[in-house]
């Protein structure tokens, strides 16, 4: 799960895209999950983004049930899925509505425009934060005749294929003439995301999709097309841009086997009534789902920055 942003220090973490990044837990159940939560969580003086609360209290109310609740299934994101994944959303839809919560399917049409805003901010941070790697203050050092040498020597060394296209996306994003049509406009896409959630939120006390559009794929199946990588972000990257917590529960298999996730969203500090949901969604899992997945940050569904 990924908490609310500033929710659990960041301090010590080596930074991706600040506006970003956030730690949470891995558990094998929802209780577990719950309980780390509650003890990383809390105000820390040497995070400068850490919320100045205690740390939260959630196990008390885990067990709560959600009747009564108002919980919305989003269309854009359940559209977007493959048939086994959609079946099994709907299959926690149908359990969450027989525990006792108002259960309907609402629109946020801004969210097709998350994926795009996404991938102009995390690279274009990620490309400020790395830029401090150079071979010179911070890791690796690869030597080379001169500082300019020995810096591209140490980046060429140091960083994956990935981390570099990121990065150079990032520097073109951030670079004089582009910076308002791309990294500006990206930030006030932002923004009418969070409003668009606080629209949905003031409707739902918490929002239901997929964690991805399909089952889980082979380890570097997609390496050779990134683009149909980041699309598999499509579902968790929205709650990320928003800064709100959201979490993935397994929620059995599709027909190859492979697992699904079902995806639970909560507006900021909502952690207490989406792990509520989350606990309902595990027992109701169909047999053989397993125990809470991450639903991060950054590459939500994996666990980048938080998810």
């Amino acid at each position: 799960m990924k908490p609310t942003y500033g929710l659990v220090s960041r301090y010590g973490l080596v930074a991706f895209a600040s506006s970003l990044d956030q730690i949470g837990p891995f558990g094998t159940t929802v209780a577990d999950a719950t309980a780390l939560l509650e003890v990383i969580g809390g105000h820390d003086p040497m995070d400068s983004t850490s919320l100045a609360r205690p740390s939260p209290v959630l196990s008390a109310t885990l067990s709560d049930g959600v009747a009564g609740m108002r919980i919305g299934i989003v269309g854009e994101l359940l559209a977007g899925a493959s048939r086994d994944v959609a079946s099994r959303v709907i299959e926690a839809a149908e359990a969450l509505s027989a525990e006792g919560a108002e259960v309907e399917e609402t629109s946020i049409p801004e969210l097709a425009h998350s994926l795009s805003a996404y991938y102009l901010l995390a690279p274009a941070e990620a490309s400020s934060n790395l830029s401090r790697y150079d071979g010179v203050r911070y890791g690796l050092r690869v030597e080379g005749p001169d500082a300019a040498a020995m810096n591209e020597a140490t980046r060429t060394a140091g960083f994956g294929s990935e981390v570099k296209r990121r990065i150079m996306l990032g520097t073109y994003a951030l670079s004089a003439g582009y910076y308002d049509a791309y990294y500006r406009q990206a930030q006030k896409v932002r923004t009418k995301i969070i409003e668009a959630f606080d629209r949905a939120y003031s409707s739902f006390d918490v929002l239901l999709s997929p964690t991805a559009p399909t089952t889980a794929f082979p380890i570097g199946s997609r390496m050779d097309d990134p683009m149909s990588m980041y699309l598999s972000d499509v579902c968790t990257i929205p709650s990320n841009l928003a800064g709100h917590p959201a979490m993935s529960v397994p929620f059995g298999t599709g027909s190859d086997g492979l697992p699904v996730g079902v995806q639970v969203m909560a507006p900021a500090l909502g952690e207490a009534v989406m792990l509520r949901v989350g606990a309902v969604l595990e027992s109701a899992a169909p047999a053989g789902a397993g125990g809470t997945g991450a639903c991060g940050g950054g590459r939500s569904g994996r666990p980048k920055e938080g998810r």
